[in-house]
């Protein structure tokens, strides 16, 4: 009740649906020295439909998904690295680690190319199985066509920080 949580979408800046991702917004009621009005987080979530089972009516949000200044274009689609983080993170064969490769062709399309670790311990033999299902989760969850390339488990680089996971070549 200290705070003001809006959700808009971080393109046009309307409001979005409840249940509907978009970027939190928060004006700040109590804070005197350094009042935020409208401040622009930058984090990705979306309101809970409902009532809180507590009985509190406040809005509630749901977990941060990913930064809209993350966001990459693909084909005319946004995409955000932490929805591919999702969907990943379902998927029992599928590592932790991945790079997404952007790419210009020659005839000027747009390629997108996902390679990801394979979990420790799954045999090699499902990576063609493995990839054909995470093209098609991309196809129908983010509206994007990708090449999926299966890696061994501790190939692609890690950092003790950030990991750098998008790589536009375009």
């Amino acid at each position: 009740d200290y705070y003001i949580l809006e959700i808009l979408d971080p393109d046009t800046l309307k409001p979005t649906q409840e249940g509907e991702i978009g970027e939190m917004v928060v004006t700040t009621l109590r804070k005197e020295a350094a009042p935020l009005i409208r401040y622009r987080t930058r984090d990705l979530t979306r309101l809970i439909p409902g009532k809180c089972p507590c009985g509190s009516i406040m809005p509630r949000h749901d977990r941060i998904l990913g930064r809209s200044d993350d966001m990459f274009i693909v084909r005319g689609v946004n995409v955000y690295p932490g929805q591919i983080d999702e969907f990943l993170s379902r998927e029992p064969a599928a590592g932790s680690e991945y790079q997404i490769i952007l790419e210009r062709r020659e005839d000027a399309r747009e390629i997108m190319t996902l390679r990801l670790e394979r979990a420790p311990g799954v045999d090699p033999s499902g990576d063609a199985a493995l990839a054909e299902r995470i093209e098609d989760k991309m196809r129908k969850h983010l509206l994007v066509r990708c090449t999926v390339q299966i890696v061994d488990y501790q190939s692609l680089p890690r950092t003790e920080r950030k990991s750098r996971r998008v790589f536009d070549k375009r």
